[in-house]
């Protein structure tokens, strides 16, 4: 089924940064710095979600649902507050949540206290208007006026969360007809009928269309991408052609807006996708970036498993995505992130130990991921940042953070004067260590390859823009190009996507522009070593 996007949504917007230039820059120096929309997207991402806001679950926001509510989906609540209050009450309600998710002092203290640079936020299909509703359970005109208000909600939302620094990945959680099964598709069918529907294929598009074509033309700010859909169901039929399709669309109209993709629980397979999309081969494509989601407590065998058994599991998570990057020139790029992870254990894994120990390996598993996701994924996304009471609660983010459950990037916490002070460092020292790191390279082919001529000059070119670009994310917020920032720093968290960008800008072509694409990812090593970005 081919889906089509509205004429409105690839109205022209003009060329964005990532389009081909007709004449390639023969040198580095004519490339453009990393701008701060480029350190928003492509830097690591410690990052909350913002769940059961615009696209509620009952378990989360219980008060949302009135006693008479059938089911846990957002159609049960909104229904059943017609049948309590009737429509204008319900209305208010809705917009007074949405409008109290985060104070202001809440977005501060996300930024400055808790270190996060990136929001997740999930949304509906319904939450964009009437007029993506149609023939969906969402269409009617008691709901037409509870929603009227909801897409106003998410661009203030976004705007309060730019001006301190945040960035957000609008996620529709809950796709027309559901991506999967659950409540958290917006109803309660416990179907997955967007994948069999060309009708739901069709205004989920138009959907992704609208959103893109809105951020083309910066109507809302500091959007780090678009999230096609929320846990994909298994197989889910016909996926990657639409994905296909989708990623096509919003390349016509800014293919500098990266898209994000759920793994439908296959990563592996997810990232083979993304990398045929990511590569310098193909024509100029928008970048398409694997979320994937990790939980312990829900399946028999996690269940089954003690707490420090699965602590020990963490550490070698994200093996597909690790195994498959780091060659952008001959696999293709890909970029994971976790999406969703919390703090949480089934009860029958905490059984294993006694009560006194609980604390203390809850800790010890909350610190296990963050540490491994930072070490391994491109950001991770704790599910969730506010809900209804659940003080001392494992999905509960600010809980885990009192716990002292939740590593935080080092780098993220260094006030002004250590960015700067670092950033020195690595300046004075960049000329002796471009030296030490071309030489090793040179001597490491002369003895592995003396009979081949290689294009050693290409390694030398990669290195100092790598070098120059880990230094320009380092020091964005330092320079006030990150609005509100008031400490920090921040690196390449998606750096295959970043070194394809760069790969493409550079119109690069030739046997050897794999030595480009080694310089360039050694110079970012050598450059975050010299600028001391260590994890803790």
């Amino acid at each position: 089924m081919e889906v089509v996007f509205g004429k409105d949504d690839i109205e022209s917007h003009g060329q964005s940064d990532d389009q081909p230039r007709q004449t390639p820059p023969s040198d580095i120096s004519l490339l453009p710095p990393p701008t701060a929309l480029d350190v928003l997207r492509y830097r690591y991402h410690h990052g909350v979600n913002l769940g059961g806001v615009f696209v509620l679950e009952r378990w989360l926001f219980p008060s949302m649902f009135p006693s008479c509510a059938e089911g846990a989906s957002e159609l049960d609540a909104v229904i059943a507050s017609f049948a309590e209050s009737d429509v204008l009450p319900t209305k208010e309600k809705w917009e007074a949540h949405w409008d109290s998710a985060l104070s202001n002092e809440d977005i501060v203290d996300l930024a400055r206290r808790l270190y996060v640079n990136t929001v997740r936020l999930p949304i509906g299909y319904f939450t964009l208007g009437y007029q993506f509703t149609i023939n969906s359970p969402f269409c009617s005109d008691v709901l037409r006026v509870v929603y009227s208000q909801a897409w106003k909600a998410v661009t203030r939302l976004c705007t309060r969360l730019y001006m301190a620094g945040i960035g957000t990945i609008l996620d529709l959680h809950a796709a027309p007809g559901g991506a999967n099964c659950d409540s958290h598709s917006g109803t309660s069918s416990g179907r997955a009928d967007l994948w069999t529907n060309p009708h739901n294929l069709q205004l989920l598009a138009h959907c992704v269309g609208s959103i893109a074509s809105t951020v083309a033309i910066d109507q809302i700010p500091g959007i780090v991408g678009i999230q096609i859909c929320n846990e994909a169901i298994c197989d889910a039929p016909g996926a990657f052609d639409f994905y296909r399709q989708l990623i096509n669309g919003v390349s016509a109209i800014d293919s500098s807006i990266p898209l994000y993709i759920s793994d439908a629980w296959d990563l592996g397979a997810a990232l083979d996708f993304t990398a045929s999309i990511n590569t310098i081969k193909k024509p100029l494509l928008t970048p398409v970036v694997v979320d994937t989601h990790k939980y312990y407590c829900f399946t028999a065998a996690d269940k089954a498993q003690t707490p420090v058994n699965i602590i020990r599991r963490v550490a070698a998570e994200l093996d597909e995505f690790l195994s498959r990057s780091n060659s952008v020139v001959d696999k293709g790029a890909v970029g994971c992130v976790v999406g969703e992870w919390s703090g949480a254990l089934d009860e029958e894994t905490w059984a294993w130990v006694s009560a006194a120990d609980r604390k203390q390996l809850q800790r010890q598993f909350g610190l296990a991921q963050s540490r491994t996701w930072h070490e391994r994924a491109s950001g991770s996304f704790f599910w969730s940042t506010n809900m209804d009471g659940h003080v001392g609660h494992a999905w509960n983010f600010l809980h885990m953070n009192a716990l002292k459950a939740i590593a935080v990037p080092r780098y993220l916490t260094f006030d002004f004067a250590t960015v700067r002070d670092r950033r020195g460092h690595a300046q004075e020292h960049k000329e002796s260590l471009k030296s030490r790191d071309i030489n090793n390279h040179n001597e490491y082919w002369h003895e592995a390859a003396p009979w081949q001529e290689f294009e050693h000059w290409r390694f030398e070119e990669g290195w100092e823009l790598g070098y120059q670009d880990a230094v320009g994310f380092w020091e964005m917020r330092l320079n006030h190009g990150i609005q509100g920032a008031q400490k920090g720093a921040d690196t390449i968290g998606l750096l295959d996507l970043w070194i394809l960008k760069r790969l493409r800008q550079l119109g690069a072509v030739g046997d050897f522009v794999w030595e480009w694409e080694h310089g360039f990812r050694q110079g970012v090593r050598t450059a975050q070593q010299a600028l001391g970005w260590d994890h803790e």
